[in-house]
């Protein structure tokens, strides 16, 4: 059994129904998808689709606690903006309430802006071994402000360090205050990840990039791409845009691997006009993407995929 959360509000809709059949599209065993609605119409919408694998709760379901009460307090929801603290500090909080209420052996949080090609037990079975998993960004350094790690995905098994370190995060995200803020929290819930490794062992920590190849667009412009399939094998090496080396944490990296999920940061589409955007204002233009065309096939295949989730949602 695979068990996964995510958020959702109705802006974030149809990326979340796009994520949630491809995953029941390439899953070799069972899973329980867990989908937090923060809005009335999201959960109305997703329920009358009936999911056979989701599990969705609202926020009524979940807001009776200290912890969501110093949330809401602590946090703003701006729908659409990369400075919505709200919904970054849910994730953490959510993706605990869901280990700590329904006993689950353990648990991925995804966001929503993902879409798999491959099977994510290949990846429960790596992470499982450990008590956390976390990726790599891949393109920064570690030390970067925005953090060397990325929490698109990121799993913590039911056991006492991934529980504690699930806690630690979620509390931290909430608390702005807390200790380690002026040096970590300089990108929402995102830098803490850094500090995983010091504090909870480096042993109980899985990089799933030593075995997972995964995209997004801050790093599909460094690959050499072995075949034109989607979910095909890439090589990544540790170098930058600027054929800069990267100190990414693994060392010299030569890695072949199968590109599992492509996380669709920023994307953003006219269905309208038939047309997209990779970004919302050429954040991602330095980046070796818009020119490269194994970036645009997936591109391409998500905007069908999103628009595909958008018409069956109406």
């Amino acid at each position: 059994m695979v068990n996964i959360c995510s958020i959702s509000d109705k802006n974030y809709l149809h990326y979340i129904l796009a994520l949630y059949k491809s995953i029941r599209d390439t899953i070799s065993v069972d899973f329980t998808f867990y989908i937090l609605c923060i809005d009335q119409e999201s959960y109305d919408l997703l329920s009358s689709k009936n999911l056979q694998k989701a599990k969705l709760l609202k926020i009524d379901d979940v807001k009776d606690s200290e912890a969501y009460r110093q949330l809401q307090q602590n946090t703003e929801y701006k729908p659409i903006s990369s400075e919505n603290t709200y919904c970054w500090s849910l994730a953490s909080f959510f993706q605990y309430y869901i280990l700590d209420t329904y006993n689950v052996e353990d648990i991925f949080y995804i966001d929503a802006d993902i879409l798999f090609y491959n099977d994510i037990k290949d990846i429960h079975d790596v992470v499982s071994k450990k008590s956390v998993g976390i990726m790599l960004h891949r393109h920064n350094e570690i030390g970067c402000y925005v953090g060397a790690y990325n929490v698109g995905l990121i799993y913590f098994k039911n056991d006492g360090v991934g529980r504690g370190c699930l806690k630690w995060w979620r509390d931290v995200t909430i608390d702005t205050s807390n200790k380690w803020a002026k040096v970590y929290g300089t990108c929402g819930d995102q830098k803490y990840l850094e500090l995983f490794g010091d504090l909870f062992d480096d042993k109980n920590i899985c990089i799933i990039d030593e075995e997972i190849g995964h995209g997004a667009p801050w790093n599909l412009g460094l690959y050499e791409y072995l075949d034109e399939s989607l979910g095909g094998e890439i090589i990544w090496r540790n170098i930058d845009h600027k054929g800069k080396k990267v100190n990414c944490g693994l060392g010299d990296v030569n890695k072949k691997q199968k590109i599992y999920f492509i996380h669709f940061s920023q994307f953003t589409p006219d269905y309208q006009n038939s047309r997209y955007m990779y970004d919302r204002g050429g954040a991602w233009v330095e980046l070796n993407i818009y020119q490269n065309r194994n970036a645009k096939a997936y591109y391409d295949n998500y905007f069908i995929k999103t628009l595909e989730a958008l018409l069956e949602l109406r």
